[in-house]
């Protein structure tokens, strides 16, 4: 009995034995519950796993460098360029603009046009004011050996001109030779003409007359009737009357040409006023002057008005200088070629001042307006459509020269053609260097 009572102890304590992890199984959630519970308000929300924005933000913030890492990159990079971070910061913006420049200069070295335009403008500058000098000594020469700086025509200096036509071969050289020899006093051109089936010669002849012209050329080419000939006589007074009042136009164009420029570039109100009204008597003394003092007191105003240009504002006395060295640089050219200047070549000498003046005020706007690019890239820019306008003119005007057969159109067109060269020159070189020069020193880039 005492045996069987035993066993049945060890059994119960047995069953206690098992029960009593499960027991603690069944209480051990509670202890999470508890802790959830006390967790902060941010915690109690459990992360979803199975939600892909969640994921790839997670990734976001693990990638993502902290402080102290970008601390170690940055001490990496300064260790690998310590010359960058260590220079002022004056210096680094010195350096930043070389490296602009060294890449502008990479860009002009595969042009060599560009490069010696960017590089060498101021040796070029010099060559078109030397040509400006030539051209300036070229005409004092020929007034101070001959009295007049452009050797004048019938029409500026009077005399008769006779246009014969016939059908026969002349040779203009030869019968001019013989009637400068027939009439030694006199200042006598010959020249052919032919506009469709007309053909013939023109004699122009200073100091002779009609009848005597007509008798020497008689004496050479045969057969001229009085139906074959017409003459046209301009009278010495008229002449040179002519001659004055068209020296005249030419200076009050420039004059008044001058102030325009001047008004749109120039930057204190008080001198434009100034200016206007020294430009307004000086135009009127010379246009209405009776007397040599008028003259000269015109010719003195004109002197103090390009000072104050050449003081106040460079642009426009750059503009003024281009347009006078283009109209002494072709009436050099003029006197070299042994032409005379006629009416028509006066008028020609007008249009130049404006062909000459179009590309400058062109130029001086895109350079100065606009604020985009450096100054050398602006001029190129302006240069490239000035030189197309150029360009196209000058075709026009070589075409004129070339298909015509009449002596007026010929001289209005040569004059402008070399007038169109010269403004190539002493717009895009003197002037574009001028106006260069004066920016970089007053700190443009």
């Amino acid at each position: 009995m005492v045996d069987e009572f035993n066993d049945v102890e060890d059994e119960a304590a047995q069953a206690d034995n098992l029960q009593e992890p499960q027991d603690e199984i069944e209480e051990q959630p509670d202890e999470p519950v508890k802790k959830e519970l006390e967790a902060p308000v941010h915690h109690t929300h459990p992360a979803n796993h199975s939600n892909p924005i969640n994921h790839s933000e997670d990734r976001l913030s693990e990638n993502k460098p902290s402080h102290q890492e970008k601390k170690v990159q940055e001490k990496q990079v300064h260790e690998k360029h310590p010359e960058k971070h260590d220079m002022p910061a004056e210096k680094h913006d010195k350096n930043q603009k070389h490296d602009k420049h060294d890449s502008n200069h990479e860009y002009h070295k595969s042009n060599i046009f560009l490069e010696l335009y960017h590089n060498h403008y101021k040796n070029l500058m010099i060559f078109s004011i030397l040509l400006l000098v030539l051209s300036v000594g070229l005409v004092g020469y020929r007034l101070a050996t001959t009295g007049d700086f452009v050797s004048k025509g019938i029409t500026l200096k009077g005399g008769i001109t006779l246009t014969i036509n016939t059908q026969q071969n002349v040779d203009t050289d030869m019968l001019q030779s013989y009637l400068t020899t027939t009439y030694p006093k006199s200042d006598i051109n010959v020249r052919s003409f032919q506009v469709g089936q007309v053909s013939g010669f023109v004699v122009e002849a200073t100091d002779a007359t009609q009848d005597q012209l007509l008798s020497a050329i008689r004496t050479k080419v045969a057969n001229i009737s009085d139906s074959d000939y017409s003459s046209e006589t301009t009278g010495s007074s008229l002449g040179s009357s002519f001659f004055t009042q068209t020296l005249k136009a030419i200076f009050v164009a420039f004059l008044f040409m001058s102030l325009v420029v001047y008004l749109y570039f120039g930057e204190s109100l008080k001198i434009k006023w100034l200016t206007g009204l020294l430009s307004i008597a000086s135009g009127l003394m010379m246009f209405y002057a009776t007397s040599l003092i008028f003259y000269i007191i015109s010719l003195l105003i004109f002197i103090v008005l390009i000072v104050i240009y050449f003081r106040t504002n460079i642009p426009s006395f750059g503009i003024m200088l281009c347009a006078f060295s283009d109209i002494f640089f072709s009436l050099a050219i003029f006197n070299l070629m042994n032409l005379k200047l006629n009416t028509a070549g006066v008028a020609a000498f007008l249009m130049l001042v404006g062909y000459s003046i179009d590309t400058d005020i062109l130029l001086a706007v895109r350079v100065l307006k606009r604020k985009e690019g450096t100054i050398f890239e602006r001029t190129i820019g302006a240069m490239k459509t000035g030189m197309m306008m150029s360009l196209c003119a000058l075709i026009a005007v070589l075409a004129a020269y070339f298909l015509t057969h009449s002596s007026v159109i010929k001289e209005i067109m040569f004059i402008l053609a070399i007038g169109l060269i010269g403004d190539v020159i002493f717009t895009w070189i003197q002037n574009a260097g001028i106006l260069r020069w004066h920016l970089e020193k007053k700190g443009w880039k």
